[in-house]
Order: C-alpha cells, then structure tokens, then sequence
C-alpha cells in the first residue's frame, strides 16, 4: 500500500498548485504517486443516469473514451487505507490534497499560526509568501527541498518488498516473510512466457469463485 501523505489547509491556500509542483519532482525522484482529490461534494452520476443506475447494481462503473478512463465506485470509502488499497496498491506514495482532520501525516499550506487546533499529525509547512528558516518550514522556491523530505519519509516507511491485502485490507507481514514471498514468486514467473519483467514489479490476484 502506498505511504500516504496529506497535503491540507484552507480553502484557496494554494494546496493544488503546491501538489502540482510536487508530483513532477517525486516521479522524477523515482517515485510511482499518485493523486487523490479529497471534496466534500458529490462526485457520482446522478442516480437517475444511466451511469448512476448502472453503478448501483455493479458497485462500479467506467467511462471508456478515447482520451482515456474514467471509474464511477459508489462503493462508500471510510478510510484513506481502504481507497489506497482498493485503487493503488503497490504504488510508493498516495499524496492526498485536503483531509486536514484524518489521520495521516500532513504538509499544512498557510501559516503555521493558523492550524485548527484539532488539526494533528502536521510533518511540515508550507507557507508560500513567508520564507522562513525553521526546520521543516518551507515556501515559494522551495519545492525541491519539500519533495526530498517527503521522498526520505517513503524510503523509511518501505519495508518490505511484497505486499498482500484481504477484502481490501493490507494484512501485515515482516520484512523476511516479503522478501520470501517477493523471491519466490519472481523464480516462479521468470519461467513462464511474455512481455514482463518481474523485476518492474508484478501483482498477482486470487479470486474466491462462487460458493466457495
């Protein structure tokens, strides 16, 4: 499961453009993010849609059109762990815009004086206009450096090279029991035909079948 961090603030702080300016860096780092929106609006097709009638029976959806894809999941997500493991698992990092009040590490864009006080798990600042020269305090100009520190804090919390998740829960295992698995999985699949490379990371999926 992807190390997800939390960019929050207040409306209009600048938490978009400051993702926008991340995310290049940490590709180009070497980091396979992603991105996830976090709005309190709704997102779904009407339910009077083909899409959203659709979407009720199956659980989800996707638009397929020639500029690319786009899925409808009316399946309820309760928890950032659940939508990572569910739409990402095996990416490095999940950086989430928003979410100031979950539980998750945050870069917080605005003033530090002016974190709610219910606000928790703040890792680093962001605050544009101000430059300032406390540690883990950042501004404009200062993504590069940004980007290091969130990239040393993915590093640190990749431990183990397999992961294997449960009715979209990520079930814990140690790093030898990974590498074990990692391993002996790669000897496997390095003999059988295709275009892969199981260095490049694979992921393997063991569907229950009905009545089982």
């Amino acid at each position: 499961m992807p190390f997800i961090v939390a960019v929050s603030g207040f409306k209009n702080s600048g938490k978009t453009t400051l993702c926008r300016k991340l995310l290049p860096l940490l590709k180009d780092a070497g980091l396979d993010a992603a991105y996830v929106k976090r709005t309190h609006e709704e997102v779904l097709s009407p339910e009077g849609t083909d899409s959203g009638q659709l979407a009720e029976v199956s659980g989800a959806v996707a638009l397929w059109g020639p500029d690319g894809l786009r899925i409808e999941d009316a399946r309820k997500v309760t928890d950032p762990g659940t939508l990572a493991a569910r739409y990402f698992p095996g990416r490095h990092l999940l950086l989430l815009e928003g979410g100031k009040n979950l539980p998750l590490p945050k870069i917080w864009v605005g003033s530090p004086e002016a974190i709610p006080e219910e606000v928790s798990g703040v890792v680093a600042f962001y605050d544009r206009d101000n430059p300032c020269e406390k540690e883990r305090h950042f501004c404009a100009g200062q993504e590069k450096e940004l980007a290091r520190l969130v990239l040393a804090m993915v590093r640190k919390a990749e431990a183990s090279p397999a992961e294997i998740y449960s009715r979209e829960r990520r079930i814990p295992v140690k790093a030898f029991v990974g590498e074990f698995i990692a391993g002996a999985l790669s000897g496997m699949l390095r003999s059988l035909k295709g275009d892969f490379d199981p260095e490049e990371g694979i992921s393997v999926h063991i569907r229950s079948l009905p009545g089982e």
